[in-house]
């Protein structure tokens, strides 16, 4: 499998790694960067030693994640990262793994293994290290903040209180990126990391209702990119519902002063658009 060098500011990173420090000078990396991979990211992170209840929340949430469009940014240790990655493959998304031992080094046939399938489809596997350089308990803390670096939102999924993940919030925290971690028992070795994150106010609490949040949230991002494509009725409208809420016809006609005739069509045009859509009735953005 090929492997090139690249550099952290490669434009296909969108200057996601310039808050990185120390900074990212050089990476190498197998299957093709591109820009795209990085328009929207998770990373999802968590214990090597992965319980029942954390393979059941990964099989619940990537396959939501990747159909909202995110990229799936992990680290390829057995455990959360690896089993993140293959249920992001089986869903069609795509995957990006940061290594913390030598892009070239055979590591483990499962890591090996996964790292082949990544790039057969489509993703793509960084590593600041050359070579076959072998993972050193620094180099994995080092591939932690470049996992921080390139993601929009950081999910912890189960975590130790010693754990690597822990450096990897605190990464997230110089760098202001929002954590979300899991829930997990008070008895449960594996959660006691993610619930001192949850009590100590370094990550909120992941539910199923942030997970949809976050959906939507993605797809926001995307609409607010595409508003500049909306002409001034379109837009005034996406402005209304983003202050006021889902709306009725009649509501939205009155709170914007304009005659029902002449809303209809806008309401029409940017629902076929997807950037808003009506359930009995009322109107709300997508």
């Amino acid at each position: 499998m090929k492997v090139r060098e690249t550099r952290g500011n490669d434009t296909a990173f969108r200057g996601r790694l310039e808050l990185v420090k120390p900074p990212v000078k050089k990476l190498w990396c197998r299957g093709e960067l591109k820009e795209e991979y990085f328009a929207k990211t998770v990373a999802i992170v968590g214990s090597r030693r992965m319980s029942r209840y954390g393979r059941s929340v990964i099989e619940e949430i990537v396959p939501k994640l990747c159909g909202t469009g995110y990229t799936i940014v992990s680290g390829l240790m057995y455990g959360v990262d690896q089993l993140a990655h293959k249920k992001t493959l089986e869903s069609g998304g795509l995957a990006v793994g940061v290594l913390g031992w030598g892009i070239e080094r055979v590591n483990d046939p499962e890591s090996d293994r996964l790292t082949d399938e990544i790039v057969a489809h489509g993703g793509v596997v960084l590593s600041e290290y050359p070579d076959d350089m072998r993972g050193q308990l620094w180099t994995f803390p080092q591939r932690n903040r470049i996992v921080v670096g390139l993601s929009d939102i950081i999910i912890v999924i189960e975590a130790g209180i010693k754990s690597g993940t822990m450096s990897t919030a605190q990464w997230a925290k110089k760098m202001g990126k929002p954590v979300y971690a899991v829930p997990g028992s008070m008895f449960a070795k594996t959660s006691e990391g993610a619930n001192l994150m949850i009590e100590t106010g370094l990550a909120k609490p992941l539910t199923n209702a942030v997970v949809e949040e976050l959906g939507g949230r993605g797809n926001a991002f995307e609409k607010k990119r595409e508003l500049k494509a909306l002409d001034l009725d379109e837009q005034a409208l996406v402005g209304f519902l983003t202050v006021v809420g889902p709306s009725s016809v009649n509501e939205l006609a009155r709170g914007m002063g304009i005659g029902v005739g002449d809303l209809l069509p806008v309401l029409a045009r940017l629902e076929l658009s997807g950037v808003i859509a009506e359930e009995r009735g009322i109107f709300a953005i997508v």
